[in-house]
């Protein structure tokens, strides 16, 4: 099984190709497989939300009625080396200690990568001890960003307002994994509210944008688990509240934003599930995890945008929890 299985298949299209059994999870109890994968799987739902509240602008200036613009976007949010690892208190769980004989130690998140197998041990009355190596995530294939890409447009609408959207159909992302994305956002330029503004160099307007990212994957072909209907859903919803300046030139213009981003990931190991060791050997569990995250914070934009005819193109850095790049690829007018 994919080591991203439930929420960086969808991040990104080019998942390792590494596996882990989700039995060596679930071998830990379903109570202490809850409370893992929460802290696990965190960093990469705060990526994948904070990937998502970007590349919605390029300039503060609205466009005229009816006038529209459509291109590809691309986001790249970099991870920082906290956000690779967290760590595991064996006090937070039932019957798990670690192999190493420690309390606490630092494990990998679904981010990161162990430099050496971490083992914890799982006691149980009801049977004999069982050792389960932890599971590593996309660290130890050289990957410290998550890429993003995705269709978007724009149309003029009246008083200085334009809708933006955004939209990737349900497509297979790897094997056995599909990934659906859609987002709305309006921005209104108050440029024209005020006459004075009229004479700056400078355009100033306000954004919203919402975006909605759901992911499939079937696992039960790559599980390692005896059971039925295996599936891992995901679904994030990312929200955008910002400012954005831009200058006034006829080729090159500069841009920057500062706003407020919120939103949450949900990821749920659906199906059933017989596994084979520790305290629920043998029997049957259905829809085992489920995960629930948010997160938000304050961000500030900076970019450049470039006009030829109708083909535009732009380019910016946003310092936020994942600091992200934005390319953007455009035609219109």
């Amino acid at each position: 099984m994919k080591k991203c299985m439930l929420l960086l298949t969808f991040i990104l299209c080019h998942v390792g190709v590494s596996q882990t059994d989700i039995d060596q999870i679930l071998e830990v109890g379903i109570d202490n497989a809850q409370r893992f994968s929460g802290e696990y799987f965190a960093p990469a739902g705060e990526s994948l939300v904070n990937n998502m509240t970007n590349g919605w602008y390029s300039t503060a200036k609205t466009k005229k009625l009816w006038h529209f613009e459509v291109g590809i976007v691309g986001n790249l949010s970099f991870v920082r080396e906290e956000k690779q690892s967290f760590v595991l208190d064996t006090r937070n769980y039932t019957d798990l200690i670690l192999a190493s004989g420690q309390t606490r130690q630092e494990v990998a998140s679904a981010l990161g990568y162990n430099q050496q197998d971490v083992s914890v041990i799982v006691t149980s009355s009801q049977g004999p001890a069982v050792e389960v190596v932890l599971p590593d995530g996309i660290g130890d294939s050289g990957i410290n960003s998550i890429p993003s890409g995705f269709i978007q447009g724009s149309l003029g609408l009246i008083k200085s307002t334009e809708i933006k959207l955004r939209f990737l159909p349900r497509v297979k992302a790897v094997q056995d994994a599909e990934i659906q994305l859609y987002g709305v956002g309006f921005q209104h330029e108050f440029t024209d509210w005020v006459f004075p503004l009229k004479r700056w160099p400078v355009r100033l307007s306000g954004l919203i944008g919402y975006t909605n990212v759901k992911g499939f994957y079937d696992i039960n072909s790559d599980s390692g688990v005896l059971g039925t209907d295996q599936e891992v859903r995901l679904q994030t919803n990312s929200w955008l509240i910002t400012s954005i300046v831009s200058t006034k030139l006829p080729v090159l213009n500069f841009y920057g934003g500062l706003g407020y981003y919120f939103g949450s990931s949900n990821a749920d190991v659906l199906g059933t599930y017989q596994v084979q060791n520790g305290p629920l050997a043998s029997e049957i569990i259905t829809d085992p995890i489920s995960v629930r995250n948010k997160t938000n914070g304050v961000k500030a934009s900076i970019g450049a945008r470039v006009e030829f005819g109708i083909f535009k193109a732009n380019m910016d850095y946003t310092l936020q929890n994942y600091n992200n790049l934005s390319l953007g690829l455009n035609f219109g007018w």
